[in-house]
Parts: C-alpha cells; structure tokens; sequence
C-alpha cells in the first residue's frame, strides 16, 4: 500500500495529508495532521515534524520524512521562502498554494469544461477560473475573513455590522467559530468576501473581454469556509445572489463544496496521478457516482 504525502505550509499552520492507493482505481485519503506553523523561527522542517506526529495518531507510523513521497505547497511569499530552511527532501516539490489551486482547476476543466474556484484561507479570498482555454486569477488579501479582517469590514460597512451585532462584534470574530452568534457572524463575513472576490473577478476579465457564460462548476474551498457545518448551504446562497448579475446560464451551473479542503494538496499530486485526484475531488465534492 503505497503512501503519497502532501503538506500544506501556512503562516499559521502545517497540515499534512495522507494519501493511499493513488495508482489504483480506489485511491483514498487515509488521514491528516496538523501543527502550529514553525515559519516565523525560519524553521519549516520543525512543524512538519510536529503535523506527522498529530498524522501518526491516525494512521500509525509514518517514518521519516526524507524516506517517504513528499509533496508540498505554500503559503508563505517567495521573497521570504528564499530566507526559510527548506528541507532538502521538499527540493523542487513546493509549489505556491495558488499555483496548486490553478492546476487542481486545470484538472476539473479538462473533465467539465469552465470552472471558477473561490479559495477562502485565512490570508485571503482569491477567485480561479479557467475559461476557454485561459486561466486567471485575482488574488485578495483585504478580502481576509479570519487574521485582519478590518478591511473586509471597511467593505462591509461598520456601521451595519454595529447594528446587527453590537459595538463589540469583534469579539466575535475568531478562528474557530463555536457559538450559534459567532457562526452567525463569521460566516456573514465569509460571504461578503466571496461577492466581492467574485465581483472583482468578473471585472477584471470583462477587460479581457471574458465572460463567465460558460462556467459548468463552481467550487467552493478553504478553511474559512469549508468549517462551517452549513458551508454547502453559504456557498450556494452566496452565489444564487449574484446569479442574475454575473451568470447568464445560470440553470447550467453546478455549484460544489470542497468538503475535505483537498484541493491544494491534490494540485501538487503528480499529473501521472490524475485520475486519482480527478476521483479524490469528486468524492470531495459529493459526487462519488
């Protein structure tokens, strides 16, 4: 049983996925771990370690990491990955999350046809599409729904958010929703950066002349929406209120979640592996049949 890894780096934390079977025709995740992040100690090997001791209390021993199939990808800006210690055994296997999106993209495209993916991280809420034949990406790091998310609030309208939720309605907004007024709030926000993501977008390819006419799947992923117990049922309001603006056909789209947050992993997962990530999506998505 042969075992592919895949760790996400981030400024907040390493999570490493555990993937088997990916040369058969039931290719499986097995299991995950996390960690705290060790990038602001320049250190990224330390929290590596560290998510597959948490993945180990899963799925048992792992071994070392230098000895396994590795993969990665990462949040954190090239200018300061050029100043971390990056594992010799991770050399030319870390790919940019956005790169790792847009490639996952690729994927659904040659299966479907046009796709937008709306990545919803704790750093940003940046929009992926692939639309005859040419792929884009609008990147948004003031659409930030769980570190700094005054900006999207700015956007937002203070005000409004005063008069629904009080003058301390930034208590609640943390990184791990738990009462029925924090979910309330955090997915509002998590909403409002979608729109305006997909706002954005749309803009910037009617410059190109681009429309989203031909879209066929929508996909929703990222921590900061995929947490929510209702985040299928987010996603798709979200959307529904910008059809008749942004989408002509609209009876024609497909509008999914990514329920196992899998995709940026899957889109550093060798190509010569894609039916298995093609069929590792669509589980995901809630398409097994």
């Amino acid at each position: 049983m042969q075992k592919v890894f895949v760790a996400e780096i981030g400024n907040e934390s390493i999570v490493i996925k555990a993937f088997v079977d990916l040369d058969t025709a039931n290719p499986k995740l097995l299991g995950q771990g996390i960690s705290y992040t060790t990038v602001p100690h320049s250190d990224i090997e330390a929290g590596l370690n560290s998510a597959v001791q948490d993945l180990e209390k899963e799925i048992g021993t792992v071994g070392s990491l230098d000895e396994i199939t590795i993969y990665a990808s990462s949040l954190v800006p090239p200018h300061r990955l050029e100043k971390l210690k990056v594992p010799s055994y991770l050399k030319n296997k870390l790919r940019p999350t956005s790169e790792a999106i847009l490639r996952a993209a690729q994927v659904i495209y040659e299966e479907v046809g046009e796709v937008l993916v709306i990545d919803v991280s704790p750093v940003w809420t940046n929009v992926y599409s692939i639309i005859e034949d040419i792929s884009q990406e609008t990147m948004a790091e003031d659409l930030n729904v769980i570190n700094n998310p005054l900006p999207l609030v700015k956007l937002i309208g203070e005000k409004k958010l005063m008069e629904h939720y009080g003058s301390e309605w930034g208590k609640l907004n943390t990184i791990n929703p738990k009462t029925p007024k924090e979910m309330i709030f955090c997915a509002e926000l998590t909403a409002a950066a979608i729109g305006f993501a997909l706002k954005r977008h749309a803009k910037s390819l009617n410059k190109k002349n681009v429309n989203f006419n031909k879209i066929r799947w929508i996909v929703g992923t990222g921590v900061g929406l995929t947490q929510f117990p209702n985040a299928l049922e987010i996603f798709q309001e979200t959307i529904e209120k910008l059809r008749d603006r942004l989408f002509e056909d609209r009876k024609g789209i497909a509008i999914l979640l990514d329920k196992d947050c899998i995709l940026t992993s899957l889109g550093v997962i060798p190509k010569a592996y894609q039916k298995a990530t093609w069929q590792l999506m669509r589980e995901s998505f809630g398409l097994e049949n």
